[in-house]
C-alpha cells in the first residue's frame, strides 16, 4: 500500500509517496507553501492527481492544533487560512480515498515512536524547530493528543512578564527560520534563508554571529529541562531541516547540561534525558502523518 502524503510548513509544503509498512519514501517536488485556500487547493490537486490512481490514501501533517478525529484544522500556524479548514472530508470527498490528518509535532513524534530515535521508549518528547515550535508527546508507549488535541503545542508558551506581546512566545523566540534570517543579516547574505551557508559561518565559530547561535540552544535547552521536570521523559529528540545539522545537538546538549548544573536541587532531583536529533530529520513529519493514517484506517 501507497500512501501520499503532505507537510504543511510556514515556507514550504513536502509532499511524498510513503509504503504502508514506512520502509520506503519517494519525495516528490517541494512546493513554496500557499498563501490562500484556493491556492491551497490548487497545489495538493497538482500533487495528488498523477499519483492518484496508485494511493491507497492521504496523510496530512499541518501546524496548529488538529483535531484528528474529525480531520479539521485550528489555527494553521502562519498559515491562517488553514483555520478550520476541515480537510479529511473535503480531500475524501475530491479524491475518494482516506484521508488522515494530525498536527505535524504529533506526527513527528508518532514516526520516532514507530520507527525512529523514540522506539521502544515509554515516555519520550519530540521538538521540531521550523518556523516555529511544534512539539509531540509519548506518554506510556502512546502519544498523547490532550483534552482539546493541544498536548505539546509549546509554541504559545509565555514567559513571567506582565504584559507579553506575540513577541515573547516561545515559538517566535526558538524558531529556526529566525535564527537563519538573523544571522545572515549580521553576515550580510545575499540570500537570507540559506541555512548552509548560515552553518557553515556556525561550525568556524564565527565571532559576528556565534553568540546569537549560543543564545538559540540556551533557549532550547532551557525549554527542554522545564518539560522534564513536567514529564520526567527518557528522550527529547530533535527534529526540523535544522537538526541535520550535529553542531546544534552538541551546544543543545552543552547549554543543557550548564542549566542542569546550575541549582543543586534541579541537578540532584531531575533526570537528565537523552537528547537526540530525529532519525529522519525533515521526513519525520510525513512519515508520522502516513503511519497515522495506517493506524486510523
Amino acid at each position: 500500500m501507497t500512501i501520499l502524503a503532505l507537510d504543511f510548513g510556514g515556507t514550504q509544503l513536502k509532499s511524498a509517496l510513503i509504503s504502508d509498512d514506512l520502509e520506503k519514501i519517494d519525495p516528490l517536488p517541494i512546493q513554496a507553501s500557499p498563501q490562500d485556500m484556493e491556492s491551497c487547493l490548487t497545489l495538493i490537486d497538482s500533487i495528488v492527481t498523477p499519483h492518484l490512481a496508485k494511493i491507497a490514501g492521504i496523510a496530512v501533517s499541518a501546524p496548529g492544533t488538529v483535531d484528528s478525529e474529525k480531520g479539521i484544522i485550528y489555527y494553521g500556524g502562519v498559515l491562517r487560512f488553514l483555520h478550520e479548514f476541515h480537510v479529511k472530508s473535503v480531500l475524501e470527498a475530491k479524491y475518494g480515498k482516506p484521508v488522515a490528518a494530525i498536527n505535524d509535532g504529533k506526527a513527528a513524534a508518532l514516526a520516532e515512536l514507530a520507527k525512529g530515535n523514540l522506539k521502544g521508549i515509554q515516555n519520550g518528547l519530540a521538538l521540531i524547530l521550523g518556523t516555529g515550535l511544534g512539539g509531540g508527546i509519548i506518554i506510556n508507549g502512546q502519544l498523547y493528543q490532550g483534552s482539546h488535541f493541544q498536548a505539546g503545542e509549546l509554541t504559545f508558551l509565555l514567559p513571567d512578564k506582565e504584559k507579553n506581546q506575540i513577541g515573547d512566545m516561545k515559538g517566535i523566540q526558538v524558531s529556526a527560520v529566525s535564527l537563519i534570517e538573523k544571522i545572515a543579516e549580521v553576515l550580510k547574505l545575499a540570500d537570507k534563508q540559506d541555512g548552509r551557508a548560515v552553518f557553515h559561518y556556525i561550525e568556524q565559530k564565527d565571532a559576528r554571529i556565534y553568540s546569537l547561535f549560543e543564545t538559540y540552544c540556551r533557549h532550547v535547552a532551557h525549554l527542554i529541562l522545564n518539560l522534564q521536570t513536567i514529564l520526567d521523559v527518557e528522550c527529547c529528540v530533535i527534529g526540523g531541516g535544522i537538526s541535520a545539522q550535529p553542531v546544534l545537538l552538541e551546544e543543545i546538549n552543552r547549554q543543557f547540561d550548564l542549566l542542569h548544573a546550575q541549582v543543586d536541587p534541579v541537578r540532584l532531583i531531575v533526570e537528565r534525558p537523552q537528547i537526540l536529533a530525529c532519525q529522519f530529520f525533515n521526513d519525520a513529519n510525513l512519515l508520522g502523518a502516513a503511519y497515522f493514517l495506517t493506524k486510523s484506517v
